[in-house]
């Protein structure tokens, strides 16, 4: 590997690192709509944890005062999450025109990841603008860097992924939500743009599909099987996101 892809490598590694507390934050408070501040809280009291609690992975260290000094997994975990995808991310792109608008789209997935986890919810707050600037990227950029081979790539894969799992919807409501629609629609984008070629940004959509399909089936069961705990609903977005990832490196 080239040096100059491992030093974009390395500094997108680092950017998302330092993006990792403010990405902290906004999970934190997205869900309930409140007023971001330069503090992560305690998820179990909610108790603001000051200021030193943004030091990325760092502050971990920081317990809650008011709740044992308890420390969350969360804050570091989102960290950790947002620095190894901007550095899968440069690995894929390097130093191409694609690179920045996947790194901010790479966060707003580590984002909706978590959230999905912890609440089993894809907040329109998120998935709207983020949607819309999917779209306005692919369509502008596209044309500012004359690859219009992109766009057709990127309809048509957001087209398939949300109408199959739209279809999942229909059949089984309970199973699968709007907002898993409406992030299928997002990650089809995502994966389908970078593909000069329809047929293979088909087929790296299907593939993320059925791999993120057989994520849920094969982790849900051994998680089921291990809590003993009956059937216990697990959250398809953050296995749908993880397969978008991987086929954005790979494809």
């Amino acid at each position: 590997m080239e040096n100059a892809n491992l030093a974009v490598i390395g500094v997108a590694a680092i950017i998302g690192l330092l993006v990792g507390p403010l990405l902290g934050i906004a999970v934190d408070r997205t869900v309930e709509r409140i007023r971001p501040q330069a503090e992560h809280r305690c998820p179990q009291c909610k108790t603001g944890l000051g200021l030193a609690s943004l030091i990325p992975v760092g502050g971990w260290f920081v317990g809650c005062p008011a709740n044992d000094k308890h420390r969350s997994l969360r804050y570091p975990m989102v960290d950790l999450a947002t620095s190894v995808g901007f550095g899968l991310v440069g690995f894929r792109f390097g130093s191409d025109w694609m690179l920045t608008p996947y790194l901010g789209f790479t966060g707003v997935l580590v984002v909706l990841a978590v959230i999905d986890i912890e609440t089993h919810l894809l907040p329109n707050i998120i998935m709207w603008p983020a949607i819309w600037a999917g779209l306005f990227v692919v369509l502008v950029l596209s044309g500012l860097n004359d690859y219009p081979e992109g766009i057709n790539s990127a309809l048509v894969a957001a087209a398939v992924a949300s109408g199959f799992i739209g279809a999942a919807h229909l059949a089984y409501e309970a199973g699968m939500g709007r907002g898993d629609v409406k992030l299928a629609l997002l990650v089809g984008l995502l994966v389908g743009w970078p593909q000069a070629e329809v047929v293979t940004a088909l087929r790296l959509a299907f593939a993320t599909l059925i791999v993120a399909l057989l994520t849920i089936g094969i982790g849900g069961g051994l998680y089921n099987l291990v809590r003993r705990r009956g059937r216990v609903e697990i959250a398809f977005g953050p296995a749908l996101i993880g397969a978008c990832m991987v086929m954005i490196v790979v494809g």
